[in-house]
């Protein structure tokens, strides 16, 4: 893979800032480095593998580790520790609580899924898809010949986050997880049987909370109860989300909100904090919700969930969605397992140059007073001409709330122009957007749906956009948004496969994703999207189409109304330079020449884009086969079965560490498992 080693374009790339190297270029360059390193850390043997899991995790591997490392072998597999850095995020914690307790907590769980002498089996089987869908994945496992051992799986059946537990409970718990590495000769080699450890069956209270305050005595109902009331404890104490308000006034039905709360009052100003020049530099950051407290009042899942099952206390629960600040165990999911890693791609040059994106607006339950904070409504919206033309004549306003907003008012463009965008300059980006966004929603989610499918508060600015027929790999650009939850049912690993330009926003932690290289693999987006012009202006350059072809509202005309939207100041000088002075406006409408933005515009970063296409399909091809989530899932289950076993702090496999004068001194000592050395 041949590393990014500038601009092929003949120009020098500023950034933002004026800086010789556009900071996407010099992100791509760390990307690669990164890459490199992730790569040479991939253990060739076993005794390798073992000692690099001792050295990160200061721990013995578990019971069955050679076992599980022969079956990645056998897959082909790349096992760069750093893989599997989620698991132990995740697991981290139980350490620190007595293993009774653990062990209660799940025996009084419901549902889960368990296994017994290699039979899979439910409290609850066919009635969740998660459950079956688990249960499928462990039987793959079984029928491959592993040893998949005795074990209870709490599982979280809802879409949503189960599990907010208060910061400080967690805390207490990481500080009281010790790490131990007993001497090879005292080490236990096998998980004690289910039925040996002393614990009686009985029942599991989680204390489920909903989106309503109850009285445990007294008046049933105190009152709404918002998501981000839970959020706000489970961040740590100095993080902005657990400093700032909470925005409890946007959940008021009535809409009795605070200015300051608005959706004009959230939406950015300038550059994302924590970024490169506006650009996302680290995705753990861009997507840690405790360090965003704006998105509780610009994020559909947090304004309004689909719904809300949500506990405060700590235990084992295996769930397909997590966020920074929620403490399920992470698990792939069914949908993910069965998403197709085999897709047919056109050439590079052969392929249209749009960012193509289709979707249900969904991503959380809106209302007529909700919906402009809806995430994929203003992605939706930012890619409307329409709604960009308005956004355009709003930035010379005098009203400071209302300027830059778009036509739904739900997207803002940065009136200082942070991101040095040339074509925010002369009233020209309307026309660039509709030459090469394909943008539109599936169906319109309503809670007050007319007759015929549509939404009566949301028609004056979208419609339904059909399909253009099979549009795999047809274009270059795609973009994956979270929808109701983390599970995106293997979108965004398909979007891969199918060889494009990925941009990726999410709130939502993913088992891969400490595989993926932003940069390289895929394209981070702001979870506000306010660098998403930005990001297409350096992959497409500034080319503005000339010849017709009508762009107009989504849904029903707009006037062009001179007197409340004054055209902003006109830029003779880049014109010039982009090659033309003429407005053209017909009838309120901007006019549009495909062709000459698929073309690509000469200070475009094409090749570039094509580097991501390319390396995020060949690397998916390598490490998010069926094959790695069973890796993945396996090594979860080998690690999960010794947090709750009653010997977890003597329990593991040395079986590299003695030599055969080592072995023969101990007699062969079954219960160390030794196995054999690499």
């Amino acid at each position: 893979m041949a590393p990014v080693a500038g601009d092929n374009s003949g120009n020098v790339a500023k950034g933002p800032g004026g800086s010789s190297a556009h900071a996407i270029t010099k992100l791509m360059r760390v990307a690669e480095s990164h890459l490199a390193m992730l790569v040479a850390s991939n253990p060739t043997k076993l005794s390798d593998a073992a000692h690099r899991y001792r050295e990160k995790r200061s721990r013995h591997p578990p019971p069955g580790f050679d076992k599980w490392f022969a079956y990645a072998k056998a897959k082909d597999a790349l096992v760069p520790e750093t893989f599997f850095d989620q698991i132990y995020h995740d697991l981290g914690p139980f350490w620190g609580i007595p293993v009774n307790d653990v062990q209660r907590s799940v025996r009084g769980f419901g549902p889960k899924v368990t296994v017994r002498g290699g039979v899979v089996d439910s409290d609850v089987k066919g009635s969740y898809e998660r459950v079956n869908g688990l249960m499928a994945m462990l039987e793959e496992l079984r029928k491959e010949g592993v040893e998949v051992p005795d074990i209870n799986l709490p599982l979280n059946v809802n879409d949503e986050i189960a599990m907010l537990v208060p910061w400080e409970t967690m805390e207490t718990a990481v500080e009281f997880a010790r790490t131990f590495m007993p001497p090879p000769q005292d080490v236990v080699g096998t998980f004690t049987a289910l039925e040996d450890d002393g614990i009686e069956e009985g029942t599991f209270d989680p204390e489920w909370l909903d989106d309503r305050m109850h009285h445990k005595a007294g008046r049933p109902y105190l009152g709404l109860r918002p998501l981000w009331s839970l959020v706000k404890p489970a961040c740590p104490p100095n993080s902005a989300t657990a400093q700032g308000d909470l925005m409890a006034d946007i959940w008021q039905p009535e809409g009795h909100t605070k200015v300051e709360h608005s959706v004009a009052a959230l939406l950015p100003l300038k550059l994302p904090a924590n970024s490169s020049e506006g650009y996302v530099a680290n995705w753990t950051v861009a997507s840690d919700i405790c360090e965003r407290p704006e998105l509780q009042g610009l994020y559909g899942n947090f304004v309004a969930p689909k719904s809300m099952s949500v506990t405060q206390k700590l235990f084992p629960l295996f769930s397909a969605s997590k966020i920074s600040g929620s403490n399920e165990i992470l698990l792939p999911t069914f949908s993910s397992f069965n998403t197709s890693t085999t897709a047919s791609r056109l050439p590079w040059n052969e392929t249209e140059t749009k960012l193509h994106w289709r979707g249900s607006a969904s991503g959380g339950t809106f209302s007529k007073l909700s919906w402009r904070r809806m995430h994929r409504h203003r992605f939706a919206s930012m890619l409307n001409a329409t709604h960009v033309e308005i956004a355009e004549a709003m930035l010379h306003v005098g009203n400071e709330t209302a300027v830059g907003l778009g036509y739904a008012g739900n997207f803002r463009l940065l009136p200082a122009n942070a991101y040095h965008l040339d074509t925010q300059k002369g009233a020209r980006m309307a026309e660039w957007v509709s030459g090469w966004a394909d943008v539109g929603f599936t169906d319109l989610q309503c809670d007050e749906p007319g007759e015929d499918g549509t939404c009566p508060y949301t028609d004056e600015f979208f419609s339904v956009k059909e399909e253009p027929g099979d549009v795999k790999g047809q274009y270059k650009y795609a973009a994956v948004l979270d929808g109701t939850a983390g599970d995106d049912g293997g979108e965004f690993v398909q979007r891969l496969v199918e060889g494009r330009v990925v941009l990726r926003a999410s709130v939502y932690k993913q088992w891969f994703d400490a595989r993926l290289v932003p940069w390289l693999h895929f394209v981070p987006l702001d979870n506000t999207f306010v660098d998403l012009y930005g990001i297409m202006e350096y992959f497409l350059g500034t080319g503005v189409p000339s010849s017709p072809q009508t762009f107009a509202h989504a849904h029903v005309e707009l006037e062009k109304h001179e007197h409340h939207f004054q055209t902003p100041h006109w830029d003779e000088e880049a014109e010039k330079v982009d090659g033309g002075e003429e407005d053209h406006e017909k009838h309120g409408r901007r006019s549009v020449d495909v062709q000459e933005v698929q073309s690509g515009s000469g200070n475009g970063h094409d090749a570039q884009a094509q580097r991501i296409a390319e390396a995020g399909q060949q690397w998916a091809h390598q490490v998010l086969r069926r094959d790695d989530i069973l890796i993945y899932t396996y090594r979860l289950l080998l690690e999960y079965r010794r947090v709750v076993d009653a010997k977890r702090h003597t329990m593991g496999w040395v079986g590299d560490l003695f030599v055969e004068g080592e072995r023969r001194a101990l007699g062969g000592d079954e219960r160390s498992n030794h196995g054999t050395t690499s």
